[in-house]
């Protein structure tokens, strides 16, 4: 099973992030020499290749400016939606099946609404709050300032 979400690929490219890791997006380039020492590697990207795959972001930050009320009413419907899956759940198969979805960031299905809300929130308030850090290095780059990670 393959561990890529593409963002864009190509017949001599891919360009992706790693599943569980938006802090990198990932290119891979077939046929081109490349330069590689200890500490840097330099990958000359065909412009075909750079002017197809620039259009695709890199990352979602849609909730970088989404406020904790629409943060909590996103949450409260998704778990809303998740509770009445598991109760119109006709058998213990399709029951365990509904728990399991979204279980990582609400907890099982089964759990309180409210005790499946708090969870939830806490997992958007830090994708939020991880957003803005990248929008805000985006931000600096773009005024020509040096990142962190510079």
């Amino acid at each position: 099973m393959s561990t890529k979400a593409t963002i864009a690929h190509g017949p001599a490219f891919h360009l992706y992030h790693e599943i569980g890791d938006d802090r990198y997006v990932y290119l891979e380039v077939e046929g081109v020499p490349f330069q590689a020492s200890y500490d840097r590697v330099v990958v000359p990207v065909p412009v075909h290749i750079w002017e197809h795959a620039r259009r695709y972001p890199g990352i979602d930050l849609s909730l970088a400016d989404a406020t904790d009320d629409e943060l909590r009413a996103e949450v409260e419907a998704y778990v809303d939606e998740r509770i009445a899956r598991y109760e119109a759940a006709e058998d213990d198969r399709e029951r365990a099946f509904a728990s399991v979805i979204g279980s990582i960031g609400y907890g099982p299905a089964d759990a309180p609404r409210e005790e499946q809300i708090a969870h939830g929130m806490e997992g958007r308030l830090r994708r939020r709050a991880y957003e803005r850090q990248v929008r805000m290095a985006i931000e600096r780059l773009s005024e020509g300032e040096p990142s962190a990670e510079d």
